[in-house]
């Protein structure tokens, strides 16, 4: 008769038992379902540090499992494998009570006491409701029930926010008034009403936005800025708010992401190669010397330039520093310092004096508006730091105006330029329902016969029925593209800059394969990127409708 512990320690016999195996997997099925269904989900909503905890987690797994096959003796093997695999998620429960709020705090209890109960009913209408908040202080705010009054209240602002998430939308406007709350939102550049809320409802929405946001809210004159998130079936969306008001009525703008929306590298922004090397030359140490003029029209990605061209710049081996009215996102290694226009002493002119006494190597002067600080900026010349100087102009000879203005000599305003560059952004057509076209009269167009272009589809074809594209949601567009005039200052364009000949200068710069802001458009809908209708969109001019005579007396 063979010996009954060897027969229980070998291999062969363990696998020739049938439920044996079924207890091991059913016990790794329950670990695999708590850690991707339960753990991967709240680590990356609270931004814990996920990577590591997935590699403790396969490592003990692994070695769990290992014990339970292998061990001399399986009821014992069997509780201590179980035990090693779900050692990391308990050190994970333990880390994550410790790291969240209060009222997110994992806990076991077996006594169903009321406050456990009203836990249970907001979990399931926090469940219930599509959005969830995490307000300033980063505290989860608890949903409130169906038969809570608040009900409405968040029922009310998830009607506001849930379109702008859905789609896509970067920035969203309210303005309160007597005759209600408008409500606006911002989708690729491309402005939307949304269904407005009555005068009572959306002051109550006003006030919860900005408690969400930390704001105070006996102070409605003033303008205050704060933050709150929002985690939605999108994904998870950092709100800034900035509410002002007035005698008129009160503002509060939202902008969703703000830090990613501004923070788009160099050879993202849509720069041409031509265009490219006009800019890059400006890069390296030996050249980092002289002014460079951007301007766009406002909400036309003037600050994502500003920034993209100042991180070209190593600011961990150079002095890199910028001055802005307000901070839109963190640039890693660069001084970022805000002007408090509150304070009379330091205006915006002197700050930037101040800042050259510093040798800096690279400045980005956000917002120039004032005549001292663009004679602060010239006066540094082709021997002083490399300055971006950011300004609102609906073009490169609106901008050039504007300068020469500002700084009131033209010799000394065109003397340490070294580039102009004007931008607008285009809507990207959605690749997965735009339509080619070859157009009938291309020499409009100053194209090759047989070019073909796009345009906006905005439906697709599903089975026998023609629908919404899913992935633009019928718009046709997704995204924007940035294109560019940028003009380099050679001696011949500085020579009739400073003889107050803007056309010979233009001219000038023509004649060095400059690129027109059209032109630069036509490539992008060459490529397929954009359409000749958002090209007219965004390029010409608006008409003015004429008044009824009616209406003039």
């Amino acid at each position: 008769m063979p010996d009954l512990h060897f027969l229980l320690s070998d291999a062969s016999v363990f696998l020739l038992s049938p439920w044996k195996p079924l207890i091991i997997w059913a016990a790794v099925a329950c670990w695999a379902w708590l850690v991707c269904m339960k753990i991967q989900p709240d680590a990356t909503y609270y931004q814990f540090n996920l990577p590591n905890w997935n590699l403790a987690f396969i490592f003990f797994s692994g070695l769990g499992i290992a014990i339970m096959f292998f061990g001399l003796m399986f009821w014992v093997s069997w509780p201590v494998g179980v035990l090693i695999m779900f050692a990391p998620v308990l050190f994970y429960w333990r880390h994550r009570n410790q790291a969240v709020p209060e009222s997110a705090k994992y806990h076991i209890g077996i006594k169903s006491s009321p406050e456990a109960k009203a836990k249970k009913a907001a979990k399931k209408a926090s469940k219930a409701a599509t959005l969830s908040y995490i307000d300033a202080n980063k505290e989860a705010v608890k949903a409130p029930t169906e038969k809570d009054p608040a009900n409405e209240l968040y029922t009310a602002l998830e009607s506001v926010l849930l379109p702008g998430l859905e789609n896509r939308a970067s920035r969203m406007d309210l303005g309160l008034g007597a005759g209600g709350c408008i409500v606006i939102r911002t989708v690729d550049t491309l402005r939307t009403k949304q269904d407005p809320l009555d005068t009572d409802m959306g002051a109550k929405v006003f006030n919860l936005i900005r408690t969400l946001s930390g704001m105070n809210l006996e102070e409605t004159r003033r303008k205050q800025v704060g933050e709150f998130q929002v985690r939605s079936p999108q994904g998870h969306h950092k709100l800034t708010v900035t509410a002002s008001g007035s005698s008129k009525g009160q503002l509060i703008r939202i902008d969703f992401n703000r830090a990613q929306q501004v923070r788009i590298p160099y050879d993202a922004l849509g720069l041409l190669q031509q265009q490219r090397e006009i800019l890059d030359p400006l890069i390296p140490d030996h050249n980092r010397h002289g002014i460079v003029l951007i301007c766009a029209p406002p909400g036309q990605g003037l600050t994502t330039t500003g920034y993209a061209l100042l991180s070209c710049h190593d600011s961990y081996t150079s002095n890199v520093r910028s001055l802005e009215l307000e901070t839109e996102a963190i640039l890693e290694g660069t001084v970022q310092q805000v002007w408090d226009p509150t304070n009379p002493q330091v205006d915006y002119a002197r700050t930037l004096q101040s800042m050259l006494r510093r040798d800096p190597d690279v400045i980005l002067v956000a917002d120039m508006e004032d005549a001292d600080t663009a004679n602060v900026a010239s006066e540094s010349g082709m021997k002083g730091p490399l300055l971006y100087l950011s300004m609102n102009a609906n073009n490169t000879m609106d901008m050039m105006t504007k300068w020469v203005q500002l700084v009131g000599d033209i010799h000394e305003a065109a003397m340490p330029l070294k580039a102009m560059v004007s931008q607008r952004l285009l809507r990207r057509l959605c690749d997965n329902c735009k339509v080619g076209f070859v157009p009938s009269d291309t020499g409009r167009f100053r194209l090759p016969e047989g070019t073909e272009l796009y345009r906006a589809g905005g439906q697709v074809q599903d089975r026998n029925k023609v629908i919404d594209c899913p992935v633009c949601k019928g718009t046709g567009y997704l995204g924007v593209t940035g294109i560019f005039e940028v003009m380099p200052v050679t001696e011949d364009v500085r020579n009739a800059l400073c003889n107050g000949d803007l056309k010979a200068a233009l001219n000038a710069a023509l004649r060095e394969k400059m690129i027109r802001l059209q032109d630069a458009a036509m490539q992008k809908a060459v490529a397929g990127e954009t359409s000749i209708e958002e090209i007219s969109r965004v390029l010409s001019p608006a008409k003015k409708k004429k008044k009824p005579a009616a209406d003039k007396a």
